[in-house]
Protein backbone atom coordinates (compact mmCIF):
# COMPACT_ATOMS: atom_id res chain seq x y z
CA UNK A 1 0.00 0.00 0.00
CA UNK A 2 2.95 2.71 0.68
CA UNK A 3 6.25 2.03 -0.49
CA UNK A 4 9.11 4.07 1.34
CA UNK A 5 12.00 5.77 -0.74
CA UNK A 6 14.59 6.23 2.14
CA UNK A 7 16.05 3.01 4.52
CA UNK A 8 16.95 3.89 8.25
CA UNK A 9 19.59 2.07 9.82
CA UNK A 10 19.54 1.88 14.17
CA UNK A 11 22.81 1.70 15.79
CA UNK A 12 23.75 -1.04 16.77
CA UNK A 13 24.25 -0.19 20.01
CA UNK A 14 22.33 -2.73 23.05
CA UNK A 15 21.02 0.82 24.72
CA UNK A 16 20.79 3.30 22.04
CA UNK A 17 21.54 7.13 23.48
CA UNK A 18 18.98 9.43 23.13
CA UNK A 19 20.83 11.22 19.65
CA UNK A 20 20.62 7.50 18.28
CA UNK A 21 16.51 7.35 18.98
CA UNK A 22 15.89 11.24 17.75
CA UNK A 23 18.15 10.07 14.18
CA UNK A 24 16.04 6.67 14.08
CA UNK A 25 12.74 9.26 14.42
CA UNK A 26 13.83 11.51 12.33
CA UNK A 27 14.41 8.54 9.36
CA UNK A 28 11.08 7.51 10.25
CA UNK A 29 9.38 11.25 9.75
CA UNK A 30 11.26 11.36 5.94
CA UNK A 31 10.66 8.02 5.01
CA UNK A 32 6.91 8.77 5.56
CA UNK A 33 7.05 12.51 4.33
CA UNK A 34 8.61 10.11 1.14
CA UNK A 35 6.43 7.50 0.77
CA UNK A 36 4.15 7.29 -2.18
CA UNK A 37 0.33 6.14 -2.00
CA UNK A 38 -0.73 3.21 -4.02
CA UNK A 39 -4.15 3.10 -5.46
CA UNK A 40 -6.14 0.03 -5.48
CA UNK A 41 -7.48 -0.10 -8.73
CA UNK A 42 -5.39 -2.98 -11.05
CA UNK A 43 -4.52 -2.16 -14.98
CA UNK A 44 -6.89 -4.03 -17.47
CA UNK A 45 -4.98 -5.74 -20.41
CA UNK A 46 -7.56 -5.15 -23.03
CA UNK A 47 -11.01 -3.38 -23.45
CA UNK A 48 -13.97 -6.08 -24.04
CA UNK A 49 -17.37 -4.52 -24.08
CA UNK A 50 -18.60 -8.36 -24.18
CA UNK A 51 -17.45 -8.97 -20.84
CA UNK A 52 -17.06 -7.39 -17.35
CA UNK A 53 -19.48 -5.72 -14.89
CA UNK A 54 -21.70 -3.75 -16.65
CA UNK A 55 -25.24 -2.98 -16.90
CA UNK A 56 -26.04 -4.80 -20.18
CA UNK A 57 -24.41 -8.07 -19.32
CA UNK A 58 -26.87 -8.85 -16.01
CA UNK A 59 -29.12 -11.86 -16.97
CA UNK A 60 -32.72 -11.21 -17.46
CA UNK A 61 -35.13 -13.68 -17.35
CA UNK A 62 -38.84 -14.65 -16.35
CA UNK A 63 -41.66 -12.90 -18.37
CA UNK A 64 -39.86 -9.68 -19.17
CA UNK A 65 -43.04 -7.51 -19.00
CA UNK A 66 -41.28 -4.79 -16.37
CA UNK A 67 -38.65 -2.91 -16.60
CA UNK A 68 -37.81 -1.71 -12.93
CA UNK A 69 -35.31 0.87 -11.81
CA UNK A 70 -34.35 2.45 -9.07
CA UNK A 71 -32.21 5.09 -7.28
CA UNK A 72 -31.00 5.76 -4.09
CA UNK A 73 -30.57 9.57 -3.00
CA UNK A 74 -28.00 10.30 -0.55
CA UNK A 75 -27.61 10.96 3.17
CA UNK A 76 -25.91 9.35 5.64
CA UNK A 77 -27.67 6.59 7.64
CA UNK A 78 -31.24 8.87 7.31
CA UNK A 79 -30.69 7.55 3.47
CA UNK A 80 -29.91 4.07 4.10
CA UNK A 81 -32.56 3.45 6.51
CA UNK A 82 -35.35 5.02 4.41
CA UNK A 83 -34.42 2.85 0.93
CA UNK A 84 -34.07 -0.05 3.43
CA UNK A 85 -37.91 0.88 3.80
CA UNK A 86 -38.44 0.94 0.76
CA UNK A 87 -36.91 -2.53 -0.34
CA UNK A 88 -38.93 -4.02 3.03
CA UNK A 89 -42.08 -2.81 0.86
CA UNK A 90 -40.99 -4.21 -2.55
CA UNK A 91 -40.27 -7.15 -1.28
CA UNK A 92 -43.70 -7.42 0.28
CA UNK A 93 -45.54 -6.09 -2.76
CA UNK A 94 -46.71 -8.50 -5.47
CA UNK A 95 -47.63 -7.88 -9.09
CA UNK A 96 -48.73 -10.00 -12.20
CA UNK A 97 -45.83 -10.72 -14.38
CA UNK A 98 -46.70 -12.97 -17.16
CA UNK A 99 -49.22 -15.64 -16.20
CA UNK A 100 -47.70 -15.55 -12.38
CA UNK A 101 -47.62 -13.55 -9.49
CA UNK A 102 -44.01 -12.09 -8.31
CA UNK A 103 -42.41 -10.01 -5.61
CA UNK A 104 -42.25 -6.71 -7.61
CA UNK A 105 -38.71 -6.58 -6.07
CA UNK A 106 -37.65 -9.20 -7.96
CA UNK A 107 -38.40 -7.67 -10.91
CA UNK A 108 -35.98 -4.49 -10.13
CA UNK A 109 -33.78 -4.45 -13.20
CA UNK A 110 -30.67 -1.93 -12.01
CA UNK A 111 -30.20 0.44 -8.91
CA UNK A 112 -28.23 3.57 -9.43
CA UNK A 113 -27.15 4.85 -5.67
CA UNK A 114 -25.03 7.36 -4.22
CA UNK A 115 -23.87 8.11 -0.82
CA UNK A 116 -25.76 7.33 1.90
CA UNK A 117 -27.42 5.35 -0.50
CA UNK A 118 -24.95 3.34 -1.85
CA UNK A 119 -24.68 1.48 1.45
CA UNK A 120 -28.17 -0.39 0.90
CA UNK A 121 -27.61 -0.85 -2.94
CA UNK A 122 -24.43 -2.48 -2.35
CA UNK A 123 -25.22 -4.98 0.17
CA UNK A 124 -28.41 -6.22 -1.52
CA UNK A 125 -26.43 -6.74 -4.82
CA UNK A 126 -23.89 -8.47 -3.33
CA UNK A 127 -26.27 -10.68 -0.43
CA UNK A 128 -29.90 -10.31 -1.24
CA UNK A 129 -32.15 -11.14 0.46
CA UNK A 130 -29.95 -11.11 3.74
CA UNK A 131 -30.36 -7.55 3.16
CA UNK A 132 -33.58 -7.79 5.53
CA UNK A 133 -32.12 -9.99 8.09
CA UNK A 134 -28.35 -8.93 8.79
CA UNK A 135 -28.60 -5.25 7.32
CA UNK A 136 -30.39 -3.47 10.63
CA UNK A 137 -28.07 -5.23 13.03
CA UNK A 138 -24.69 -4.87 10.73
CA UNK A 139 -25.14 -1.03 9.65
CA UNK A 140 -28.63 0.88 10.32
CA UNK A 141 -28.58 -0.08 14.11
CA UNK A 142 -25.00 0.21 14.97
CA UNK A 143 -22.80 3.05 16.15
CA UNK A 144 -21.27 3.50 12.88
CA UNK A 145 -19.60 7.35 13.30
CA UNK A 146 -18.94 6.90 16.96
CA UNK A 147 -16.88 2.97 15.83
CA UNK A 148 -15.00 5.32 13.39
CA UNK A 149 -14.02 8.35 16.31
CA UNK A 150 -13.11 5.93 18.63
CA UNK A 151 -10.72 4.01 16.02
CA UNK A 152 -9.24 7.48 14.86
CA UNK A 153 -8.19 8.15 18.63
CA UNK A 154 -6.74 4.98 19.27
CA UNK A 155 -2.77 4.86 19.32
CA UNK A 156 -2.06 2.52 16.83
CA UNK A 157 -4.24 4.53 14.03
CA UNK A 158 -1.85 7.56 14.69
CA UNK A 159 1.07 5.28 14.30
CA UNK A 160 0.02 3.96 11.01
CA UNK A 161 -1.13 7.23 9.86
CA UNK A 162 1.67 9.17 10.69
CA UNK A 163 3.99 6.53 9.27
CA UNK A 164 2.14 4.66 6.75
CA UNK A 165 -0.05 6.96 5.01
CA UNK A 166 -2.97 5.58 6.79
CA UNK A 167 -6.09 7.77 6.49
CA UNK A 168 -9.20 8.56 7.68
CA UNK A 169 -10.55 7.37 4.74
CA UNK A 170 -8.54 4.42 4.25
CA UNK A 171 -9.67 3.47 8.28
CA UNK A 172 -13.17 3.72 6.98
CA UNK A 173 -12.86 1.55 4.19
CA UNK A 174 -10.80 -1.10 6.24
CA UNK A 175 -14.24 -1.09 8.78
CA UNK A 176 -16.62 -1.43 5.99
CA UNK A 177 -14.53 -4.25 4.41
CA UNK A 178 -14.68 -6.36 7.51
CA UNK A 179 -17.83 -5.54 9.19
CA UNK A 180 -20.27 -5.08 6.65
CA UNK A 181 -19.04 -5.89 3.02
CA UNK A 182 -16.71 -9.38 3.82
CA UNK A 183 -13.81 -8.40 2.07
CA UNK A 184 -16.23 -8.68 -1.41
CA UNK A 185 -15.47 -7.21 -4.69
CA UNK A 186 -17.09 -6.21 -7.51
CA UNK A 187 -16.44 -9.72 -9.04
CA UNK A 188 -18.23 -10.66 -6.38
CA UNK A 189 -21.59 -9.13 -7.07
CA UNK A 190 -23.56 -12.03 -9.68
CA UNK A 191 -24.52 -11.02 -12.57
CA UNK A 192 -26.83 -13.95 -13.16
CA UNK A 193 -29.70 -12.27 -11.95
CA UNK A 194 -31.35 -8.50 -11.40
CA UNK A 195 -30.54 -5.78 -10.33
CA UNK A 196 -27.47 -3.94 -11.49
CA UNK A 197 -25.87 -2.34 -9.04
CA UNK A 198 -24.36 1.32 -9.73
CA UNK A 199 -22.40 3.10 -7.25
CA UNK A 200 -21.86 6.84 -8.10
CA UNK A 201 -18.82 8.98 -6.46
CA UNK A 202 -18.10 12.23 -7.49
CA UNK A 203 -14.14 13.52 -9.62
CA UNK A 204 -13.06 15.88 -7.57
CA UNK A 205 -11.00 17.88 -10.06
CA UNK A 206 -13.77 17.81 -12.76
CA UNK A 207 -16.97 17.27 -10.62
CA UNK A 208 -18.71 14.97 -12.66
CA UNK A 209 -19.94 12.19 -11.87
CA UNK A 210 -18.28 8.82 -11.75
CA UNK A 211 -19.80 5.17 -11.49
CA UNK A 212 -18.17 1.67 -10.50
CA UNK A 213 -19.00 0.13 -13.53
CA UNK A 214 -16.83 -1.44 -16.14
CA UNK A 215 -17.39 0.70 -18.82
CA UNK A 216 -16.58 4.09 -16.56
CA UNK A 217 -13.29 1.97 -15.77
CA UNK A 218 -12.49 1.02 -19.32
CA UNK A 219 -11.77 5.26 -19.56
CA UNK A 220 -9.15 4.34 -17.29
CA UNK A 221 -7.80 0.82 -18.46
CA UNK A 222 -8.92 -0.71 -15.23
CA UNK A 223 -10.41 -3.41 -14.04
CA UNK A 224 -13.33 -2.94 -11.45
CA UNK A 225 -13.71 -6.41 -11.01
CA UNK A 226 -10.75 -6.12 -8.67
CA UNK A 227 -11.92 -3.74 -7.15
CA UNK A 228 -13.30 -3.27 -3.48
CA UNK A 229 -16.89 -2.96 -3.03
CA UNK A 230 -16.21 -1.50 0.55
CA UNK A 231 -13.81 1.19 -1.19
CA UNK A 232 -16.39 2.61 -3.45
CA UNK A 233 -19.15 3.23 -1.05
CA UNK A 234 -16.62 4.85 0.93
CA UNK A 235 -16.17 6.79 -1.83
CA UNK A 236 -19.42 7.94 -2.71
CA UNK A 237 -19.92 8.54 1.01
CA UNK A 238 -16.28 10.49 1.24
CA UNK A 239 -17.77 14.09 2.24
CA UNK A 240 -14.98 16.54 1.38
CA UNK A 241 -12.73 17.78 4.23
CA UNK A 242 -14.17 14.87 6.97
CA UNK A 243 -12.51 12.19 4.38
CA UNK A 244 -9.76 12.52 2.17
CA UNK A 245 -10.19 11.46 -1.47
CA UNK A 246 -10.02 7.94 -2.49
CA UNK A 247 -7.38 7.87 -5.72
CA UNK A 248 -7.56 6.09 -8.66
CA UNK A 249 -4.64 5.79 -11.16
CA UNK A 250 -5.13 6.28 -15.15
CA UNK A 251 -3.94 3.57 -16.82
CA UNK A 252 -5.62 4.75 -20.14
CA UNK A 253 -2.90 4.94 -22.70
CA UNK A 254 -2.62 0.89 -22.11
CA UNK A 255 -5.54 0.50 -23.99
CA UNK A 256 -7.03 0.68 -27.16
CA UNK A 257 -10.59 2.36 -26.69
CA UNK A 258 -12.17 2.08 -30.14
CA UNK A 259 -14.05 -1.56 -29.54
CA UNK A 260 -16.21 0.78 -27.10
CA UNK A 261 -18.59 1.87 -29.56
CA UNK A 262 -21.21 3.00 -27.03
CA UNK A 263 -18.17 5.61 -26.44
CA UNK A 264 -17.50 6.70 -29.90
CA UNK A 265 -21.76 7.11 -30.35
CA UNK A 266 -21.39 9.32 -26.51
CA UNK A 267 -18.57 11.38 -28.18
CA UNK A 268 -19.92 12.09 -31.62
CA UNK A 269 -23.77 12.24 -30.27
CA UNK A 270 -24.97 15.46 -32.47
CA UNK A 271 -28.27 15.98 -30.17
CA UNK A 272 -26.72 16.98 -27.15
CA UNK A 273 -27.78 20.68 -25.84
CA UNK A 274 -24.62 23.06 -25.18
CA UNK A 275 -24.56 22.53 -21.63
CA UNK A 276 -24.68 18.14 -22.00
CA UNK A 277 -22.39 18.64 -25.07
CA UNK A 278 -19.70 20.32 -22.43
CA UNK A 279 -20.22 17.82 -20.06
CA UNK A 280 -19.63 15.18 -23.00
CA UNK A 281 -16.29 17.04 -23.74
CA UNK A 282 -15.11 17.20 -20.43
CA UNK A 283 -15.23 13.41 -19.78
CA UNK A 284 -13.05 13.22 -23.05
CA UNK A 285 -10.48 15.25 -21.53
CA UNK A 286 -10.46 14.16 -18.16
CA UNK A 287 -10.22 10.45 -18.82
CA UNK A 288 -8.63 9.41 -22.36
CA UNK A 289 -6.07 12.67 -21.90
CA UNK A 290 -3.72 10.36 -19.11
CA UNK A 291 -0.55 12.63 -19.50
CA UNK A 292 -2.43 15.46 -17.97
CA UNK A 293 -4.99 13.29 -15.60
CA UNK A 294 -2.47 10.33 -14.42
CA UNK A 295 -4.58 10.45 -11.09
CA UNK A 296 -8.27 10.20 -10.02
CA UNK A 297 -9.37 11.72 -6.72
CA UNK A 298 -12.75 10.56 -5.70
CA UNK A 299 -15.37 12.19 -3.17
CA UNK A 300 -19.13 12.07 -2.33
CA UNK A 301 -21.20 11.20 -5.18
CA UNK A 302 -23.68 13.81 -3.73
CA UNK A 303 -21.51 17.17 -5.38
CA UNK A 304 -22.08 15.66 -9.21
CA UNK A 305 -25.96 13.77 -8.61
CA UNK A 306 -27.66 13.45 -4.89
CA UNK A 307 -30.57 12.18 -6.42
CA UNK A 308 -28.41 9.06 -8.14
CA UNK A 309 -31.13 9.17 -11.66
CA UNK A 310 -28.39 10.87 -13.54
CA UNK A 311 -26.72 7.97 -13.82
CA UNK A 312 -30.10 6.17 -15.25
CA UNK A 313 -30.15 8.66 -18.13
CA UNK A 314 -26.87 8.55 -19.15
CA UNK A 315 -26.53 5.28 -19.34
CA UNK A 316 -29.41 5.67 -22.24
CA UNK A 317 -27.63 8.23 -23.64
CA UNK A 318 -24.68 6.39 -24.39
CA UNK A 319 -26.27 3.16 -25.80
CA UNK A 320 -27.53 5.58 -28.40
CA UNK A 321 -31.37 6.10 -26.97
CA UNK A 322 -34.08 4.74 -25.42
CA UNK A 323 -34.65 2.13 -28.35
CA UNK A 324 -31.38 0.84 -28.40
CA UNK A 325 -31.45 0.28 -24.53
CA UNK A 326 -34.73 -1.28 -24.74
CA UNK A 327 -33.36 -3.76 -27.41
CA UNK A 328 -30.25 -4.22 -25.30
CA UNK A 329 -32.60 -5.20 -22.02
CA UNK A 330 -34.74 -7.40 -24.07
CA UNK A 331 -37.77 -4.43 -23.92
CA UNK A 332 -40.45 -4.56 -21.52
CA UNK A 333 -43.71 -5.61 -23.40
CA UNK A 334 -45.55 -3.35 -21.03
CA UNK A 335 -43.99 -0.37 -18.84
CA UNK A 336 -41.29 0.55 -16.90
CA UNK A 337 -41.05 2.07 -13.09
CA UNK A 338 -38.63 4.50 -11.99
CA UNK A 339 -38.49 4.88 -8.30
CA UNK A 340 -36.56 7.44 -6.52
CA UNK A 341 -35.88 7.27 -3.18
CA UNK A 342 -35.04 11.27 -1.83
CA UNK A 343 -34.19 11.37 1.24
CA UNK A 344 -32.88 15.18 1.19
CA UNK A 345 -34.15 17.28 3.49
CA UNK A 346 -35.40 21.01 4.59
CA UNK A 347 -33.95 21.91 8.12
CA UNK A 348 -35.89 24.72 9.47
CA UNK A 349 -32.86 27.49 9.77
CA UNK A 350 -33.21 29.95 12.17
CA UNK A 351 -30.40 32.77 10.96
CA UNK A 352 -33.46 35.22 9.60
CA UNK A 353 -34.79 35.71 13.04
CA UNK A 354 -32.03 37.79 14.49
CA UNK A 355 -29.75 40.09 13.28
CA UNK A 356 -26.37 37.87 14.39
CA UNK A 357 -24.39 37.07 12.20
CA UNK A 358 -24.30 32.83 11.17
CA UNK A 359 -21.31 30.61 11.56
CA UNK A 360 -19.25 29.79 9.23
CA UNK A 361 -20.55 25.97 9.29
CA UNK A 362 -24.53 27.44 9.12
CA UNK A 363 -23.06 29.25 6.57
CA UNK A 364 -21.50 26.54 4.43
CA UNK A 365 -24.69 24.25 5.24
CA UNK A 366 -26.36 26.75 3.79
CA UNK A 367 -24.99 27.20 0.91
CA UNK A 368 -24.35 23.92 0.30
CA UNK A 369 -28.53 22.84 0.74
CA UNK A 370 -29.27 25.80 -1.63
CA UNK A 371 -27.13 24.37 -4.52
CA UNK A 372 -27.79 20.79 -4.00
CA UNK A 373 -31.49 21.52 -3.85
CA UNK A 374 -31.33 24.04 -7.29
CA UNK A 375 -29.50 21.26 -8.86
CA UNK A 376 -31.82 18.59 -7.70
CA UNK A 377 -35.22 20.67 -9.07
CA UNK A 378 -33.29 20.54 -12.63
CA UNK A 379 -32.91 16.82 -12.27
CA UNK A 380 -36.55 15.94 -11.47
CA UNK A 381 -37.48 18.49 -14.61
CA UNK A 382 -34.83 16.89 -16.91
CA UNK A 383 -36.38 12.91 -15.78
CA UNK A 384 -39.77 14.34 -16.37
CA UNK A 385 -38.72 15.77 -19.76
CA UNK A 386 -37.28 12.56 -20.81
CA UNK A 387 -39.53 10.29 -19.77
CA UNK A 388 -42.11 12.02 -22.24
CA UNK A 389 -39.78 12.11 -25.32
CA UNK A 390 -39.06 7.97 -24.73
CA UNK A 391 -42.70 7.56 -24.27
CA UNK A 392 -43.04 9.29 -27.86
CA UNK A 393 -40.29 7.83 -29.25
CA UNK A 394 -41.05 4.33 -29.06
CA UNK A 395 -44.71 5.10 -29.82
CA UNK A 396 -43.70 6.46 -32.92
CA UNK A 397 -41.99 3.15 -33.44
CA UNK A 398 -45.01 1.04 -32.54
CA UNK A 399 -44.13 0.20 -28.95
CA UNK A 400 -47.05 1.54 -26.53
CA UNK A 401 -45.21 1.28 -22.98
CA UNK A 402 -46.24 3.25 -19.90
CA UNK A 403 -43.68 5.14 -17.57
CA UNK A 404 -43.83 5.77 -14.69
CA UNK A 405 -41.99 8.01 -12.17
CA UNK A 406 -42.28 7.40 -8.46
CA UNK A 407 -40.48 9.76 -6.26
CA UNK A 408 -40.31 8.69 -2.25
CA UNK A 409 -39.81 12.07 -0.11
CA UNK A 410 -40.44 14.25 2.92
CA UNK A 411 -41.80 16.63 0.81
CA UNK A 412 -45.42 14.09 0.61
CA UNK A 413 -45.59 14.00 3.79
CA UNK A 414 -48.80 15.86 5.05
CA UNK A 415 -48.44 15.56 9.12
CA UNK A 416 -46.47 18.84 9.92
CA UNK A 417 -45.13 17.52 13.15
CA UNK A 418 -43.62 14.23 11.44
CA UNK A 419 -42.47 16.17 8.53
CA UNK A 420 -40.76 18.43 10.90
CA UNK A 421 -39.14 15.35 12.87
CA UNK A 422 -38.14 14.07 9.92
CA UNK A 423 -36.70 17.14 8.24
CA UNK A 424 -34.71 17.35 11.79
CA UNK A 425 -32.82 14.10 11.23
CA UNK A 426 -29.21 14.76 10.97
CA UNK A 427 -27.28 13.81 7.59
CA UNK A 428 -24.48 11.16 9.82
CA UNK A 429 -23.97 7.55 9.97
CA UNK A 430 -25.27 7.02 13.46
CA UNK A 431 -29.10 7.66 14.09
CA UNK A 432 -31.26 5.86 17.19
CA UNK A 433 -32.87 2.56 17.23
CA UNK A 434 -35.91 4.96 17.25
CA UNK A 435 -35.32 7.32 14.25
CA UNK A 436 -33.98 4.00 12.25
CA UNK A 437 -37.59 2.99 13.07
CA UNK A 438 -39.20 6.06 12.24
CA UNK A 439 -37.38 6.10 8.48
CA UNK A 440 -38.24 2.08 7.95
CA UNK A 441 -42.06 2.82 8.21
CA UNK A 442 -41.81 6.21 6.52
CA UNK A 443 -40.40 4.85 3.29
CA UNK A 444 -43.13 2.05 3.66
CA UNK A 445 -45.94 4.22 3.94
CA UNK A 446 -44.43 6.96 1.63
CA UNK A 447 -44.20 4.69 -1.56
CA UNK A 448 -47.28 2.37 -0.36
CA UNK A 449 -49.47 5.97 -0.61
CA UNK A 450 -47.70 7.87 -3.58
CA UNK A 451 -50.85 8.29 -5.97
CA UNK A 452 -48.45 6.88 -9.35
CA UNK A 453 -47.30 3.87 -7.09
CA UNK A 454 -50.91 2.84 -6.78
CA UNK A 455 -51.61 3.24 -10.43
CA UNK A 456 -48.89 1.24 -11.55
CA UNK A 457 -50.08 -1.48 -8.83
CA UNK A 458 -53.78 -1.26 -10.30
CA UNK A 459 -52.26 -1.96 -13.75
CA UNK A 460 -50.46 -4.75 -12.99
CA UNK A 461 -52.83 -6.07 -10.36
CA UNK A 462 -50.39 -5.30 -7.33
CA UNK A 463 -51.09 -6.74 -3.77
CA UNK A 464 -49.33 -6.37 -1.13
CA UNK A 465 -48.66 -9.81 0.70
CA UNK A 466 -50.08 -9.94 4.34
CA UNK A 467 -47.22 -10.05 7.39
Amino acid sequence: MISAAHKCTPSRAGNPSLRGWVVVLACLLLSACASVYKPHNEPLAKVDPAHGYRAFTVHRSGAKEHLVALSFSGGGTRAAALSYGVMQELRDTQIRSGKQRVRLLDEVDTISAVSGGSFTAAYYGLFGDKLFTRFEGEFLRRSVQGALIRQMLDPVYWWRSLFTGFDRTEMAIEYYDSTLFRGKKFRDIPLTKRPFIEINATNLKSGQRFSFTQSMFDLLCSDVGDFSVARAVTASSAVPVAFPTVVLENYAPRCDLSARSDLQRLLQQSSWNPQEKQQVERYEDVYLQADENPWLHLVDGGISDNLGLRAILERVDAIGGIQQSMALLDAPQKDVLILLVNAAVKPNRTMAQSANKPSISATIDAFTDSQMQLYTAETRRLIQERITDYERELQANGQRIKFYFVEVSFESIRTRSLKNLLNALPTSLELSNQQVDLLIRAGRRLLRENPVFQQYLDANRGVLREQ
